[in-house]
């Protein structure tokens, strides 16, 4: 069959773009009789890369997709939902990590409700996930991408036996690509050094060097143990493979990769004594320790004004609500406690580590921005403060996110 005009009527279906191509099939978005969106997944009678995609499984295996079928035809099948996009072409670059480890989990549980029918997948190119108007990954199938790339298996492409455990392979490869934000390079290794990948968390990087070794017997064995070491990566001495020529460097919890410190500017020696010694120097000729004492004195007062704001909403609500360990640390990886006012609209109180310490006053201003919002969709919040010890960090008031020094003194 010859790949589908746009706007033409298709088994009552009006045919949208085609959203992408598969090794013989072509996927559109259209509009059905009952105005519907739905994908219209249309056999080509030309493949791709030799291989000719089974056009049955993808209504065999529609329910552990996740996909609905609506109608199927010899040529043509309808089903829901409609793709309106590709994993590859999310906005990853403006996602936190722990937002794009999400959508790689969620590809990860599709995989291992095929797993639990031993089904494998077959290659996991962000290529070839579809995503629906929710940016929600869902597969059409096992086997739609073609046995080419950097995703593919090494025992796919030479065309030995796969099993599930050439999944856990392709899925390290698509853990890669959402922890980088690029395509995986080619790994020669059996395994996998990764050095490429040293500034981003090390539990990550040891999880996607096991999953992606060579010999299928020295990865995961089951996609279990590779979801289990995704969930607690912040552990990195306990999960995933260490490499014996690979030291791990980003051991912290940290939720975007630390910038690399600013080297101290030299200060030139004096080449000539003062004139007057017993003279004391006057306050303007030290801007460094002036700039400090005004940082001190304007945290000092920050947090007086917390001091104050708490005191005014327990005299009103009598109790601040805390918020469970895992409500906390969902807002932020640098969140170590917080609480909100019982009032409405509430009030976000947040307690930061001293990993905070390790960022730059932007990456500082970001994870602040992404914080707030994040607590505002939660909880409706109207303002919130964060502060580390006695010292407030930052707060949003009236919809301004301002972002302070530090105990140390930082310049910002």
């Amino acid at each position: 069959m010859s790949e589908t005009a746009t706007n033409a009527f298709v088994a009552g279906v009006l045919v949208g773009k085609p959203i992408f191509r598969a090794p013989g099939i072509v996927v559109h978005g259209g509009l059905d009789g009952e105005d519907r969106e739905v994908a219209v997944i249309v056999l080509q009678a030309v493949t791709t890369d030799g291989q000719q995609l089974n056009f049955e499984n993808i209504a065999r295996y529609a329910d552990t997709s996740g996909i609905e079928i609506i109608k199927e035809e010899r040529h043509v099948i309808l089903a829901s939902p409609e793709p309106k996009g590709i994993f590859a072409d999310l906005p990853w670059s403006s996602w936190r990590l722990d937002e794009r480890l999400r959508h790689f989990q969620e590809v990860a549980q599709i995989v291992l409700r095929f797993h639990a029918i031993e089904v494998p997948v077959g290659t996991l190119s962000p290529k070839y996930i579809a995503v629906d108007d929710g940016l929600k990954p869902f597969l059409l199938g096992p086997r739609i991408a073609p046995r080419s790339g950097p995703f593919v298996p090494p025992e796919t492409a030479s065309e030995r036996r796969i099993d599930l455990r050439s999944d856990i392979y392709s899925l390290g490869r698509l853990l890669y690509f959402v922890v980088a934000g690029e395509e995986p390079p080619r790994e020669p290794r059996d395994i996998p050094m990764l050095e490429e990948l040293g500034s981003y968390p090390a539990g990550l990087v040891r999880i996607i060097r096991k999953a992606t070794c060579r010999n299928p017997d020295d990865r995961y064995q089951s996609l279990d143990e590779l979801i289990v070491d995704v969930d607690r990566y912040r552990e990195h001495a306990g999960v995933g493979m260490v490499h014996p020529e690979v030291d791990d460097r980003n051991t912290g919890i940290l939720s975007v990769v630390p910038d690399a410190p600013k080297e101290p500017e030299p200060v030139a020696a004096p080449t000539e004594l003062p004139s007057e010694p017993s003279q004391k120097p006057k306050v303007a000729r030290d801007p460094i320790k002036l700039g400090k004492l005004l940082r001190g004195s304007g945290l000092a007062l920050a947090f007086v004004g917390i001091a104050f704001l708490v005191s005014d909403y327990l005299s009103v609500q009598r109790a601040l609500q805390p918020l469970p360990a895992h409500e906390s640390s969902a807002l932020s990886s640098f969140i170590r406690e917080a609480s909100v006012t019982r009032d409405r609209p509430p009030v976000l109180f947040a307690q930061v580590d001293e990993s905070w310490e390790l960022l730059s006053t932007e990456s500082r201003r970001k994870e602040a921005e992404s914080l707030f919002e994040a607590a505002k969709t939660k909880w409706g919040t109207r303002d919130g403060f964060l502060h580390r010890g006695n010292a407030l960090v930052a707060h949003s008031w009236s919809g301004e996110v301002t972002v302070f020094g530090s105990l140390h003194g930082d310049e910002e």
